[in-house]
């Protein structure tokens, strides 16, 4: 599972790296904090929109959600933004993780969807963001499971 762990890690970082290139302050990379805890890595396409990969563990098994966001500005406040968007997942789960109070007898996977919603802070004087979302799924294939309780803080390094 930590094998599993680390190379969505790199898959992730590695596409921060390779979207780096396109200009200043369009990607952003960090840590994520909660339930489930993992990187996550934002590349954004224009001023408000953006894709989001997180890769995180719960329940004994690995998660790689992608999603499509909107980021809107917040009040008059600089650097506060609200954001919402919609995604998918793929959870992949080893004979000894748990979900639902049941231990899983064998190896499997989901495929599911999610939806986020959120506030997002933007440093002006460093490059840095915290955020704060909820990010509730659906499997819809594989184990049958709704994940209302997802949610997590953000911290990221925009360059």
């Amino acid at each position: 599972m930590k094998k599993l762990i680390l190379l969505m890690s790199v898959v992730v970082l590695t596409a921060s790296a390779a979207c780096a290139q396109r200009g200043m302050l369009d990607n952003a990379v960090g840590i994520r904090a909660g339930l489930g805890s993992g990187v996550t890595f934002q590349h954004f396409t224009s001023n408000r929109n953006a894709f989001e990969c997180i890769a995180y563990q719960r329940f004994g098994a690995a998660n790689l959600t992608v999603l499509a966001e909107a980021h809107e500005q917040m009040f008059d406040v600089r650097g506060l933004r609200y954001f919402y968007g919609a995604g998918a997942h793929v959870w992949v789960f080893n004979k000894n993780s748990v979900l639902q109070d049941n231990i899983l007898r064998e190896n499997s996977y989901a495929l599911g969807v999610d939806a986020v919603v959120g506030m997002a802070y933007y440093l002006r004087s460093i490059p840095l963001q915290f955020s704060v979302d909820w990010k509730p799924g659906i499997n819809l294939y594989g184990s049958h499971y709704i994940e209302w309780d997802s949610g997590g803080i953000s911290a990221r390094y925009r360059f």
